[in-house]
């Protein structure tokens, strides 16, 4: 048990150091990717639009 506990705790220290990296809050849409004009007056995001596709259970779902 203690040869397995200095490698366990390096890797739950490298865990917690790394959890803290990247950027925080929204995705930034991409360059081709228009904004909407909300009724508020702000600027939202539509989305990526999703291309339909059908199910093979569509039919029992409409």
């Amino acid at each position: 048990m203690p040869r397995l506990a200095l490698p366990l705790l390096l890797a739950l220290a490298a865990a917690v150091a790394l959890s803290g990296c990247g950027r925080q809050g929204k995705l930034e849409p991409p360059p081709e990717q228009k904004l909407v004009q909300g009724q508020d007056g702000k600027s939202k995001d539509p989305g990526p639009e999703k291309p339909k596709t059908s199910f093979f259970l569509d039919p029992l779902l409409n």
